[in-house]
């Protein structure tokens, strides 16, 4: 028996929706877009939305309408994935990474607030975790909500309402899935314009340069589909991860939607151990994040403690909607066991 670490959950609805674009032969940019950008938006708390063919793409295109200027920097967070460099390297824009907050695992407002040079800030929600990006002072805010929508956060904010604009990613691995494929979405109507005029090459009386990044529809009908049945994926989600947090004696569900059930040694030094142990009994366990972002740009451990804490210690275990029941019995088992040396997180 092998546990995949993540799964996406496709139905015969799914299947239906997309058979209905493929019959209908019009496959590129279209109604189906327009819809799916209008229900991501309301779940963001934005006016707007337009699907783009990944995360990635958003990140790109909110930095060429913030007009940063050359020289420009924009804080990023110490740990997350390595995309974020590759949207600020394509905009010619100074990534300055920021230590995170333990208990949340995102970039500490604190310490973005003190950071008076930023000229825009890339604030993620990781792994269903709602953070207090709200609590930014920097007015080009741009919230990355590709792993936690549809709850707020500990101050009643909801996520994607936070920033000038919110991205999402709706890869095979995310809450939602469209294959590849993200969003950009934002609230100022002019900006709306200015970003469909980017992104639309086509029929223009004179050239400028475009971004070729819009969804087509044969991925928004799978999107609408999805968007759909999210509120239900996040109450599965969160019934099983109360099995899972019972199992190792706790009683309280921390403030997740757990895109990712997280795990932490209560010793250091432990987490490879773990890992292996988990993987040696048929469950695919691993670090949710490969290699934290400061590390590929050659900065010291020592200057970001709490992601460098976050890298050695957190966990990520295999969690997904359409979990088999013998799955979520074998996890269980498996967390009853190892209680005296794990624990979850955030803690709640």
């Amino acid at each position: 028996m092998k546990i995949a670490h993540s799964k996406p959950c496709i139905d015969r609805m799914d299947m239906e929706k997309v058979g209905d674009v493929l019959h209908s032969g019009f496959l590129s940019t279209g109604s189906q877009c327009v819809r799916f950008g209008s229900a991501c938006a309301k779940i963001l708390g934005k006016n707007w939305g337009i699907p783009t063919q990944s995360g990635t793409d958003a990140i790109t295109a909110a930095l060429r309408l913030l007009k940063l200027g050359k020289d420009a920097k924009i804080a990023v967070p110490g740990y997350i994935c390595s995309a974020v460099l590759d949207a600020a390297h394509i905009e010619g824009i100074t990534p300055v990474p920021v230590d995170i907050e333990r208990e949340t695992l995102s970039i500490s407002p604190a310490l973005v607030n003190e950071f008076a040079d930023a000229n825009a800030v890339l604030g993620a929600h990781l792994f269903g975790i709602p953070a207090p990006l709200n609590r930014i002072r920097n007015k080009n805010l741009i919230e990355d909500c590709a792993q936690t929508l549809g709850i707020k956060n500990c101050d009643g904010i909801v996520v994607g309402a936070m920033g000038k604009f919110s991205i999402c990613s709706f890869y095979a691995t995310k809450l939602l899935t469209t294959g590849h494929g993200g969003l950009l979405a934002g609230d100022c109507a002019k900006m709306q314009k200015e970003a469909m005029r980017l992104f639309t090459h086509d029929k223009q009386d004179k050239w400028e340069p475009h971004l070729h990044f819009l969804m087509s529809d044969f991925n928004a009908a799978l999107g609408i589909s999805q968007v759909a049945k999210l509120e239900n994926f996040i109450a599965k989600r969160r019934k099983v991860a109360a099995r899972f947090i019972a199992a190792m004696g706790g009683k309280k569900l921390p403030l997740s939607i757990f895109s990712r059930f997280l795990v932490i040694p209560k010793k250091e030094g432990l987490t490879d151990k773990i890992i292996a142990d988990f993987n040696k009994r048929g469950i695919e366990a691993k670090k949710p994040v490969f290699k934290p972002l400061y590390r590929y740009m050659g900065l010291k451990d020592k200057d970001f403690p709490n992601s460098c804490w976050a890298h050695r210690n957190i966990i990520s275990i295999p969690i997904y909607p359409e979990m088999e029941e013998t799955h979520i019995q074998m996890l269980e088992k498996n967390l009853q066991e190892k209680k005296n040396v794990l624990r979850c997180w955030p803690p709640a």
